[in-house]
């Protein structure tokens, strides 16, 4: 591992740290956050989720020192393999493995994943469901945040895509991958509803996100280490922001707590179905 790539693992430790610190806060200790009651209101709880993330030093405990070091640790591996990886990638032939990736990398896309938080969050008021309400905001928050955060990576480690310049991903060569966009979002996102739902959702989420990320690579957009990083990120942001806002109870309902989910057979095949 070159001497920049070092100085970029570190770097990004700190930032990964910065929500992994806030992600490893138990909800009780986690300050209340404003009530969504109208724009102004909602814009103040989206700021005061974001001095959440960043004043991480503030709360640094053991976990999250364990949960930054576990992904440090991953995402060295991952840079040391990277190479190998593509190369691998690049020369299967798995016809099924294309048509995964062509199916669930459009599911990445920022402005596919805010059309789907709007119908969700629209089905919800619909519904009157203000468990559903409740989280699709703060989905939608940590959604904003994976993507500003993202961004700004991005353009601080300007690192190549994968078939460009060296061919070896170097980083600061004015790229913008590293982390993947696609993973950081679709992590944040998922482990909010995980957070709200419960287990039998994080089972559906997490794979979910989990594929999108994998997807980019197989469609030669990232490097491994880039979805890698965006996992790490992107589950922490989701999960220090989840934490600020504890899903709402609804008096009297038998799914409070969690989704009900089932596999319908369809033609041609199955779909997932999800009821909150």
């Amino acid at each position: 591992m070159r001497m920049s790539r070092r100085a970029v693992l570190l770097l990004g430790l700190i930032l990964v740290g910065a929500a992994g610190d806030a992600a490893a806060q138990e909800t009780a200790e986690a300050p209340p956050a404003p009530p969504r009651k109208a724009f102004r209101e909602s814009f103040r709880t989206f700021a005061a989720d974001g001095r959440y993330l960043v004043t991480f030093p503030a709360r640094t405990n053991s976990k999250g020192l364990w949960l930054t070091a576990a992904t440090g640790a991953a995402m060295a591996l991952a840079m040391k393999e990277d190479g190998g990886i593509r190369v691998r990638v690049l020369e299967s032939d798995s016809v099924s493995a294309g048509r995964a990736a062509r199916k669930f990398e459009p599911l990445g896309r920022s402005e596919i994943e805010a059309a789907a938080l709007g119908a969700v969050y629209f089905v919800g008021r619909g519904a009157k469901n203000e468990r559903l309400v409740a989280t699709t905001g703060t989905a939608f928050d940590a959604y904003v945040w994976a993507m500003i955060t993202a961004s700004v990576m991005k353009g601080a480690f300007g690192r190549e895509r994968p078939g460009r310049g060296s061919g070896n991903g170097e980083f600061f060569a004015r790229d913008s991958i590293f982390p993947s966009g696609h993973t950081t979002r679709s992590f944040a996102i998922a482990a909010v509803f995980a957070d709200h739902y419960g287990h039998k959702t994080a089972l559906v989420a997490y794979p979910l996100a989990a594929l999108i990320g994998l997807s980019t690579v197989q469609e030669d957009k990232h490097w491994l280490s880039d979805v890698v990083a965006g996992a790490g990120l992107g589950l922490a942001i989701g999960r220090g922001i989840a934490s600020r806002h504890p899903p709402t109870e609804a008096v009297g309902s038998a799914r409070a707590s969690s989704a009900v989910w089932s596999v319908v057979p369809r033609p041609g095949g199955a779909a997932l179905q999800i009821v909150f």
